[in-house]
């Protein structure tokens, strides 16, 4: 598994293909995590992006993070959305 940090004006990107072993299916090659600061703002862009999408990770603390999620969006592209810890 493969992994970028893209910076673009005041964005950090964080994208990673797909796990060894896992099929290739077309919209999932490539992963875009979003971090963010805090829960609100992971809510904002969990909610836009699951719009017409899929839910493939709800939207829960996990132990890397207070509020992590993940959605296929309905363009089939992979998003992680990650809060981080304060």
């Amino acid at each position: 598994m493969a992994h970028a940090v893209l910076k673009i004006g005041g964005a950090v990107l964080f994208v990673a293909d797909t796990a060894p072993g896992v099929r290739f299916a077309q919209g999932k090659q490539v992963n875009i995590c979003i971090t963010v600061a805090d829960k609100e703002q992971a809510q904002k862009y969990y909610e836009a992006l699951k719009d017409g999408g899929q839910v493939d990770h709800p939207l829960q603390e996990v132990y890397f993070s207070p509020a992590y999620g993940m959605v296929t969006d309905k363009f089939g592209v992979t998003f992680q959305i990650f809060t981080q810890r304060a």
